[in-house]
């Protein structure tokens, strides 16, 4: 009878501490991927010995719920451990042949995605502080690192493998996020620049996030979220740096490509599409954890100027409508996003300093009122200290933490918070919320059972064919017909064609390219008229802002571009790279097409020319008749021109062809 009592009492025991387990029956055991830590057999299945105790600790048993491993692996933790996991931070320029972990600065391999920014005064982007991965993983106890993947997908996921098993290495054994912006969409350089016209994706490409707005396909969006994480996944990246819910109402915005457009509701639906795409309906294996930014909505920007830049941190609300943009976010919450990023600028309808040091935004309006339960996290340079400019770097970290940050995005120095914690600034206790909540996503994901990707099979993955035919269609759906008078589009064949202000000849027009005197229609590529402000910092000392109009913009030499074909007395189709709202007057009424496109590649453009695909993109935001429009209208108002040429969800299609 004894025996039978101790049986029982240790059954009861065993279901008490691994309730999910007891209600499923038998446990599903996941992949164990592991390089020196020990593996350990209990009732059959298998776990990692991170710590190597020689017993299973409750972070390292798989059985129980992410929860209640993240808060045991939180009270082992040093306040130094603890510090590193409230970094995020940027490593670039340790990348070597084949993959192989750099002790030393060195150029980027050919095929990256970016060459390494080398950014004066940025943590990870100034060569004067860019620690090593080593330094970072074990002197700084670093576990998010945000990265571009190198070389070819095999190479990123070698060197993804090899700081995975620096970390598995330190004393519990604690793997490692790698995050990445949106590499997929990013067809253009921060501020707004195009891209040197050499560069290679890694991944498949697809059209930036305002042409995926342009789309208006959700289940399309959906898509690219699942493509996006799959690709990623397989180089070893467990997080993308996106959606943007931000609203377009302020259209002198530099940051209009990377958003979903005008219209509030559909950037909140689309924005949630993408979310559970690349994340799943639940967080696992499967996923990535994506980032929902820039709460509470970086649209509404004063007078059009960035807050990347002190000319421009404030946010402003003249119409108040302040709810619409952060209501914008709420799709994303439900849709259980892991992630939610602050905005640099200063929300002043509610306070005096930047989103990521008000405890008003960051608690009360996202947590309390908005009910997101995931990480926060800090936009990176460090967060921009708009109203606390004069306080020193400990100071602000303090408030970041104290307003309801969990996670510095692009920090490494971990000093600063230990050393609140050991001066009674900051309690224990509440860097140990934040580091359970960054813990519990990467327990639901199974890193701590497998982080380690397979480098074959990541040649497989990324780019493989479908996904890159799934990113070439998507790029062709968001192009935007404007105009087609007189039916000068499709270009019927065996038209001649001249094209200017194109770098390459696209596959689609080889054999049917002259020169403007032999040709039948001119084609004409151009930018949206901007002014280029050379006086930001950092990432955007240049930036593509003001003027909606050519006259007195930086590329005014584009409208003379359009003015020359026009001039020939041959038909004009002039395509415009519509990185904001533009002002068409000075030259539409002389041209019998024109087309938008909004970070498609010239073989989709070319196939639109053709007629190889119908165009079905709508205009993602309203175009104004004229610049006063843009001068007069409410900068937290969207579909507030005085004048408007053409409405959001303009967009034409060819007729039905003639058998």
């Amino acid at each position: 009878m004894p025996r039978m009592t101790s049986i029982l009492a240790l059954s009861l025991a065993t279901l008490a501490a691994h309730p999910a387990a007891a209600r499923e029956g038998k446990a599903q055991q996941p992949e164990i991927g592991t390089r020196s830590a020990p593996v350990l057999t209990v009732d059959g299945l298998r776990f990692r010995d991170l710590d190597r105790n020689g017993r299973l600790d409750p972070y390292e048993d798989w059985r129980l719920p992410a929860a209640k491993r993240a808060k045991d692996l939180t009270a082992r933790m040093t306040v130094p451990e603890k510090a590193g996991m409230m970094m995020h931070a940027v490593n670039s320029g340790y990348f070597g042949a084949g993959g192989t972990v750099l002790d030393q600065l060195a150029p980027p391999p050919p095929g990256a995605l970016k060459p390494p920014v080398n950014v004066t005064g940025v943590p990870g982007f100034d060569r004067a502080d860019k620690p090593s991965p080593r330094d970072l993983i074990l002197n700084r106890h670093v576990r998010y690192i945000m990265t571009s993947p190198g070389g070819s997908p095999a190479d990123a996921a070698r060197w993804a493998n090899a700081l995975q098993e620096m970390a598995e290495s330190a004393r519990l054994g604690v793997p490692i996020v790698f995050s990445a912006d949106p590499i997929h969409t990013t067809n253009r350089l921060p501020g707004g620049a195009l891209p040197p016209p050499d560069r290679v994706k890694i991944t498949s490409s697809w059209p930036d996030q305002i042409g995926l707005g342009a789309a208006r396909d959700p289940a399309l969006t959906h898509r690219f979220g699942e493509v996006a994480s799959a690709e990623l996944r397989a180089m070893g990246f467990r997080m993308i740096l996106n959606p943007m819910a931000d609203v377009v109402s302020e259209p002198r915005w530099n940051r209009i490509p990377g958003t979903f457009g005008e219209d509030a509701k559909l950037n909140g639906e689309l924005a949630a599409q993408f979310i559970l795409g690349a994340q799943g309906t639940k967080l696992g294996p499967d996923g990535i954890m994506a980032t929902v930014k820039h709460f509470p909505g970086d649209g509404p920007v004063e007078h059009g100027l960035d807050p990347h830049n002190p000319y421009g941190k404030r946010l402003v609300y003249p119409g108040k409508l302040q709810k619409l943009h952060y209501e914008a976010f709420a799709p994303s919450f439900r849709a259980g996003v892991a992630f939610a990023m602050g905005s640099y600028g200063i929300p002043t309808w509610t306070d005096t300093v930047a989103s990521s040091f008000s405890r008003k935004v960051m608690t009360d309006l996202l947590r309390t009122k908005m009910h997101f339960k995931g990480v926060a996290i800090t936009d990176w340079m460090h967060a921009q200290p708009w109203g606390l400019e004069d306080e020193p770097k400990i100071e602000r970290e303090r408030r970041m933490v104290w307003a309801g940050m969990d996670q510095l995005g692009g920090e490494h120095e971990t000093s600063y918070i230990i050393d609140l914690v050991r001066q009674g600034k900051l309690t224990e206790k509440r860097i140990d919320v934040s580091v359970q909540r960054v813990l519990e996503p990467m327990f639901a994901m199974g890193l701590f059972e497998n982080p380690y990707v397979d480098p074959e099979a990541a040649l497989r993955v990324v780019k493989a064919p479908e996904y890159v035919a799934e990113g070439e269609l998507a790029q062709r759906k968001s192009i935007v017909l404007l105009k087609n008078a007189g039916g000068v589009l499709p270009l019927a064949p065996g038209k001649k064609v001249a094209l200017e202000g194109f770098a390459a000849t696209p596959t689609a027009l080889a054999g049917s390219v002259t020169d403007a005197a032999m040709a039948d229609v001119i084609v004409v590529k151009v930018n949206a008229p901007y002014a280029d402000n050379k006086t930001g910092q950092a990432f955007f000392v240049r930036t593509h802002e003001g003027t909606p109009v050519f006259a007195g913009a930086d590329n005014a030499d584009e409208l003379a571009m359009i003015r020359k074909a026009v001039a020939t007395g041959k038909p004009v189709v002039v395509v415009m790279s519509m990185e904001r709202p533009a002002v068409l007057a000075e030259f539409i009424d002389t041209v019998p097409g024109m087309i938008a496109t909004f970070g498609s590649g010239d073989d989709a453009l070319a196939d639109v020319l053709t007629g190889a695909f119908n165009p079905t993109g709508k205009l993602p935001f309203a175009l104004p008749a004229d610049a006063a429009s843009v001068e007069q209208q409410a900068e937290d108002v969207p579909f507030d021109f005085a004048a408007t040429a053409y409405p959001f969800g303009f967009g034409l299609s060819y007729p039905p062809r003639k058998n």
